[in-house]
């Protein structure tokens, strides 16, 4: 059996609770995990549960942390590996014997409601995204991730969905009970974004530039839709440059469709930056041009920054966010025209470029750490029932 070494915190009163990610690299939801924990440390004796030994985002001093497996660079690998996942997830919860176990991301989410079937555990997931669109055509992992989580999700004891949009897919889709599925948006740490915006983004940005913060993913991202509009824009904006900040696997794509439209000298790909906010505060407009989404982070986290916000009206999350073009600029899915047309009024119109700085800030503070991370508490606590009180 597996053997876990973690330092104490030296705590005993707080409730204790195991916080199961995939990893702490890279995406979305992971950025949300290392959000989360500063808040939830001050509330639970947290141990965090890493399926992938894989950290850029930061966690608490003193956090009691452990990983099941060092890093997994292929599908197959989180694969096979699922059942060795399971089991050290058994463990650990034995080990711990925590009042309720909370997951982010599919993967985790069914580790941790396989286990729980082993050990009796109260299991809280979070749900992300919408499972069909993140996983259909992925291969083996991919159909049993999904079958599985439609298998296994109804026996959460709670389901936290990252918008109202993701509670009527499982709801309606997924036949989750509604009184078991609640709704809690993302948070963003609007006091470390305000100081992160101070600094300076890194020699060689453009002085005036739209901004993209995102994987690099077609399918789901839709850069090509954003290169697509800026090569419009551009013919009439010849100082305009457009940034792109991230990685991931459509990048030579998105090289090559650059290289077609010949904006080598307009397009920069700034790869991955721990400090998106330097890049926000400075953007013309920030551009979303997703064919799905869950939540979107970095329209959040731009929204704090002031930054005025053009994106698609895709299934889930902008339009929750924005409102009906209250707080930002909402356009048709797959519409390049559509996208370089809101970004225009939003560079040539300065009255309503400020009003919209102003409504993208106001809205921002809905999603403030202070106003989500008690909503976690109360969901966690009321999971795991009166063992808590």
């Amino acid at each position: 059996m597996l053997k876990f070494r973690y330092k104490s915190t030296g705590s005993n009163k707080r409730p204790r609770l195991i916080f199961l990610v995939p990893s702490l690299a890279g995406g979305g939801a992971e950025k949300t995990a290392s959000t989360l924990l500063p808040y939830l440390v001050q509330a639970f004796d947290v141990t965090l549960a890493l399926l992938e030994n894989r950290r850029t985002y930061p966690v608490p001093d003193k956090l009691r942390v452990v990983a099941f497996s060092g890093r997994l660079d292929s599908r197959a690998a989180h694969l096979v590996r699922i059942p060795c996942h399971v089991m050290a997830t058994v463990q650990l919860v034995r080990q711990r014997q925590p009042g309720v176990v909370l997951s982010f991301m599919e993967q985790a989410n069914i580790i941790n409601l396989l286990s729980s079937c082993i050990t009796g555990h109260r299991a809280v997931i979070s749900q992300r995204i919408e499972p069909y669109r993140q996983h259909a055509g992925k291969g083996l992992l991919g159909r049993l991730i999904l079958h599985a989580s439609r298998l296994f999700y109804p026996m959460a004891s709670q389901v936290i969905a990252v918008s109202a949009g993701i509670r009527r897919v499982l709801v309606g889709r997924y036949g989750l009970a509604p009184e078991r599925v609640t709704v809690i948006h993302n948070p963003v740490h609007l006091e470390s974004l305000r100081d992160q915006s101070m600094s300076l983004p890194p020699a060689g940005i453009p002085q005036r530039f739209l901004l993209h913060v995102g994987r690099i993913s077609l399918t789901a991202k839709a850069q090509d839709v954003i290169i697509e509009a800026f090569h419009i824009l551009h013919q009439r904006h010849t100082d305009l440059s457009l940034v792109l900040v991230g990685e991931g696997p459509d990048r030579r794509r998105v090289k090559r469709q650059v290289h077609d439209l010949s904006l080598e000298n307009a397009v920069v790909l700034a790869g991955w930056q721990d400090n998106v906010a330097a890049f926000m505060s400075r953007a013309e407009v920030f551009v979303l041009a997703s064919r799905y989404e869950g939540w979107p982070n970095a329209l959040a986290e731009a929204m704090a920054c002031g930054c005025p916000v053009v994106a698609t009206d895709c299934e889930t999350g902008p339009r929750e966010m924005l409102g009906d073009s209250e707080y930002g600029l909402l356009t048709p899915v797959d519409d390049p025209e559509a996208v370089a047309h809101s970004v225009e009024r939003l560079l040539t119109d300065k009255s309503g470029r400020e009003y919209f700085q102003k409504q993208a800030r106001k809205r921002s503070q809905d999603f403030g750490i202070e106003y989500i991370g008690p909503e976690y508490v109360r969901v966690l606590r009321n999971a795991a029932g009166p063992e808590l009180d």
